[in-house]
Formats: C-alpha cells, sequence, structure tokens
C-alpha cells in the first residue's frame, strides 16, 4: 500500500510539474511574441533607415566617381598631347642635326666659323661681369 501511495504521489508531482512547465512555455512563448510585436514597428523603422542610408551613399559615391573619371580623362588626353609634341620636337630636331651634319661636311671652315662664334660668344656671356 506504501507503495501504491508513493507511486501515486510521484505521478501526481510529474503531472503537476509537466502542467507548470507547459504553463510557463506558453507564458514564455507569449511574452516574446508580445515583445516582437511591440518592436515590430521599430525594426521596420530601422531597416527601411538603413535602406535610406545605402541609397544616399550609392548616390554619393556615384556623383563623387564622376569627377575623378573626367580628370583621369583629362589627365591621359594632356599625357598623349605632350606624348606627341616630344615625339615632333625629337623629330625637327633630328632633322635639324642631319642638317647641320650635311652643312658641316659641305662648308668645313665656314662651319668652323661659325661654331667658334657661338663658342666665343657663350664664353662672353659667363664670364661678362
Amino acid at each position: 500500500m506504501d507503495q501504491q501511495r508513493s507511486d501515486d504521489f510521484v505521478s501526481d508531482a510529474t503531472a503537476k510539474i509537466e502542467n507548470t512547465v507547459s504553463d510557463l512555455g506558453t507564458n514564455a512563448e507569449k511574452m516574446a511574441q508580445d515583445k516582437i510585436d511591440q518592436n515590430e514597428p521599430v525594426l521596420r523603422n530601422l531597416h527601411q533607415a538603413a535602406g535610406a542610408a545605402m541609397n544616399k551613399a550609392t548616390d554619393l559615391a556615384r556623383k563623387a566617381s564622376a569627377p575623378v573619371v573626367q580628370a583621369v580623362d583629362a589627365i591621359q588626353g594632356m599625357a598623349q598631347d605632350v606624348g606627341e609634341a616630344a615625339n615632333a620636337v625629337y623629330q625637327q630636331s633630328a632633322r635639324a642635326g642631319g642638317s647641320v651634319s650635311r652643312y658641316t661636311s659641305e662648308q668645313p671652315l665656314t662651319a668652323l666659323v661659325i661654331a667658334g662664334a657661338i663658342g666665343y660668344g657663350l664664353a662672353y656671356l659667363i664670364h661678362r661681369p
């Protein structure tokens, strides 16, 4: 009989514990759902604000990159122009050097007198008080 009583007591306690745990779980779930429902508008607003901030940042990056691209294009254009000018100067100096070489071989005495006059003029300019 004591054994029967102990078993009944244990099964009653187990049933009460199960009911209490079930009630606690239900209450915790209800409280969590209430908190989610309360914070849902805040979360929605945060999500919208984050989206708007991302759009603004993207627009600013696009606007900032346009002048940089234009500047790079302008610099590339100028570099190409400088390269073409340098090539033209090189070709012209090569032609002038060829002309001087031909003139020197045709008129060596006149070329010597001209070179001496240029050297004297430079020396005079350098050593002038």
